[in-house]
């Protein structure tokens, strides 16, 4: 079974965030392990503005995705997308995303290898718009087929939302243990029922330095402070930072050495499933996964930062209306 790691870098306020990153990805590094890095395009101009090469040459040996152009910042996904048909909501979506990725494609030399939604926050429009951007694949997707595993919808790849390894508890030893001994568990049962890949969460580098997110004293319900007024996030105590550093690094370790696991990043699926097979889904295997997929999107409305009226059924009913595009990816072996 094919495993892929995946961070997301998103802290647009915070310039010792900075460091952080660099950190977790010469960690990655040192262990002879790529991840996929989904980075905030703003993140990428905010690097370049401030002279940090170190940073872009850390994340540079990874495989790099977009997280959005500005993740919190309103309106985020879901509000512009909501309100409008989808035809409109596409050209919105290239209008507010290409930023990012050509901010990518700049810096690192490299189209993103895939979209991964702010606060599991998505719409079917952007699958389309990626695909015109020629971003492949879409990560932490909402959408299923049955079994879970690579598929494709609106033509793109997707790949679901896996397993998560507790980025804010790394430096608590107690709760680490408990966090890498489910998550073995949990791939050593993906495995043995022959799933072809499954995503490991590794986490936000901001969440392993900070007592909190960057976003949820600024961006939540709604609001949007001008930023002389941002409230910074607090910082983990130095021993506390090193203890969660060194259990990630363990981490890294423990998931690299499993039996029957191979590490790729999504770079390295999407070229793989250019290899694979399709089959599109029957009618009865839409109708088995349309509650799971319907209990993703409606899920979406839960994310604090948005305003507490949002409405996520417009969303849910372009997403249903294209479920018979789904289609399963099997990889050539």
């Amino acid at each position: 079974m094919y495993i892929t790691l995946l961070l997301d870098v998103e802290d647009i306020i915070t310039p010792e965030a900075d460091d952080i990153a660099r950190d977790v990805a010469a960690i990655l590094s040192d262990q002879g392990v790529c991840a996929t890095f989904c980075v905030v395009g703003e993140r990428v101009r905010q690097w370049v503005s401030r002279g940090r090469a170190d940073v872009i040459d850390a994340l540079a040996r990874h495989d790099v995705g977009t997280h959005t152009d500005l993740h919190s910042v309103h309106p985020t996904i879901v509000e512009y997308l909501a309100p409008v048909p989808f035809d409109e909501g596409v050209e919105e979506a290239l209008r507010r995303e290409r930023p990012a990725v050509r901010a990518i494609e700049q810096v690192f030399g490299v189209t993103p290898s895939c979209w991964g939604g702010p606060g599991n926050t998505w719409g079917p429009q952007i699958n389309e718009a990626m695909a015109r951007l020629g971003v492949p694949a879409i990560v932490y997707a909402h959408t299923r087929v049955p079994d879970g595993d690579i598929h494709r919808y609106c033509g793109t790849l997707c790949y679901p939302a896996g397993h998560y390894a507790g980025d804010g508890d790394y430096h608590d030893d107690a709760k680490w243990e408990r966090n890498i001994a489910r998550l073995q568990d949990e791939l050593r049962k993906d495995r043995d029922r022959g799933l072809q890949w499954s995503e490991v969460f590794l986490g936000h580098p901001s969440r392993i330095l900070h007592e909190e997110f960057w976003d949820g004293q600024n961006f939540s319900l709604g609001n949007q402070p001008e930023l002389e007024a941002y409230v910074l996030p607090r910082r983990k105590s130095d021993s506390d930072l090193e203890r969660a550093l060194g259990n990630l690094r363990t981490t890294v370790q423990v998931l690299r050495d499993m039996p029957g696991i191979e590490m790729r990043t999504i770079r390295q699926m999407n070229a793989l499933a250019a290899g694979g097979e399709t089959r599109a889904l029957t009618h009865d295997e839409i109708e088995l996964v349309r509650p799971a997929i319907q209990a993703n999107v409606r899920a979406m409305a839960g994310w604090v930062i948005l305003p507490p009226d949002t409405n996520v059924e417009p969303i849910w009913r372009q997403t249903d209306e294209r479920l018979n595009t789904l289609e399963r990816v099997v990889l050539t072996q």
